[in-house]
């Protein structure tokens, strides 16, 4: 794959950088040319099936490869690149069972002397196996081309496919689990907490860490990632888990929040959360604002974690994940509607914690609320509201 997260980021330099160095293999393929006719696309949905099927990777459009390696540029020709471009990616869509959605994207790389170098894109998918319509063949890529799948391969990869939102759900239930046994990378002070965990399917399916010197690199973005008000983050420093931005400590050697980059690439969110008393209920009753967490996680947290993802060169998708825990007894969830007055309806006493289901992120370009708003709308839910009142505007 092109060492460049976000595909529409590649430009004719980040492809010169290719020549005479990258190599074909499990997640890279030059094509001299772009054969557009039936028998072309045909060819290019067996590519894109064995890519989905594997961990992605990169179709790469007007580079002649000798031995393997990228050796030249052959400018591809069209006339309207957008429109050529969209019409094949839903070609290939249909041609794909089960079809192959977001997680397939195409860029036309503008040449300075004329014509493009046209990268399609295709991610790790969580719908496979993949089969290709037209020949009911299942494929997969390795490091010398794409090749059919046996049974035994179509039921491994069958049972990977399953594994894999388990997996992303076993780590958040195990940093859950960490976060209330008070087993945090830094201590937290003693309130209700927001926790948020973004897990890159790419991290599911690496081998290796990444170095601390990349993590460092990419830790620069988690100093915007914030997910509670007035607990600015510091500058990233070294631990056990990865690197760590995390808010200043309190008289009791306590933080109010931090970011936690794991060294596979996962990201956990953590802040300390304010309630507030009601007026004229003494100190028996408080409540909490979700518009606390939910715009500077909007607004900040997510752009930050998926800059960071770009940095360590981890393409979509992730599962993200958002949680609420140590919630009090008698919580009261306050906000402010279009109304002359304000509600504060209870939170059912039972709710001592709201954790929201996985939310499967497919481009992580798309706009952060309507991204992350089903992970936003358990605490409404729970008050009898159906989506979050908060005001982003």
């Amino acid at each position: 794959m092109i060492p460049q997260a976000r595909i529409e980021g590649i430009d004719e330099a980040a492809i010169r950088q290719l020549l005479g160095v990258a190599r074909e293999g499990r997640t890279l393929d030059f094509k001299e040319a772009l054969d557009l006719s039936d028998a072309g696309r045909r060819a290019l949905a067996e590519d894109v099936c064995a890519f989905a099927n594997t961990v992605g990777g990169d179709l790469v459009f007007g580079i002649r490869e000798q031995g393997g390696v990228a050796d030249e540029i052959i400018p591809v020709e069209l006339e309207n690149s957008d429109a050529a471009l969209l019409q094949l990616t839903n070609a290939l869509r249909d041609m794909v069972e089960p079809r192959v959605t977001t997680t397939l994207r195409s860029h036309a790389v503008r040449l300075a002397g004329g014509g493009h170098v046209i990268v399609l894109r295709v991610g790790l998918s969580p719908n496979a196996p993949h089969r290709v319509l037209r020949n009911n063949h299942f494929y997969l890529r390795n490091s010398v081309g794409k090749e059919t799948m046996d049974i035994h391969a179509i039921r491994t990869a069958f049972a990977f496919a399953d594994s894999l939102a388990d997996r992303a759900l076993a780590f958040r239930d195990r940093r859950l689990e960490a976060l209330k046994a008070g087993s945090s990378p830094r201590p937290l002070q003693l309130a209700p907490l927001i926790a948020v965990h973004a897990v890159p399917l790419a991290a599911l399916t690496r081998r290796s860490a990444h170095p601390v010197e990349a993590l460092k690199t990419s830790g620069r973005h988690l100093m915007a990632a914030t997910v509670a008000r007035g607990n600015p983050l510091r500058t990233a420093e070294v631990n056990y888990e990865g690197i760590i931005c995390s808010a200043d400590r309190n008289a009791e050697d306590r933080v109010g929040g931090y970011a936690q980059l794991f060294r596979d690439g996962s990201v956990e969110l953590a802040g300390c959360l304010t309630t507030h008393l009601l007026p004229n209920e003494g100190d028996r009753i408080s409540a909490l604002y979700p518009s606390q967490y939910e715009l500077p996680l909007i607004q900040e947290a997510l752009p930050a974690v998926f800059e960071t993802f770009a940095t360590l060169d981890l393409p979509p998708p992730a599962y993200v994940f958002v949680s609420l825990l140590h919630l009090p007894n008698a919580l009261r969830i306050g906000f402010q509607p279009p109304l002359e007055f304000a509600r504060f309806p209870p939170l059912p006493a039972h709710l001592t914690q709201i954790l929201s289901a996985p939310v499967y992120v497919e481009d992580f370009g798309q706009d952060p609320l309507e991204m992350i708003r089903p992970a936003l709308d358990p605490v409404w839910n729970a008050v009898g509201e159906e989506h979050t009142w908060t005001q982003f505007q």
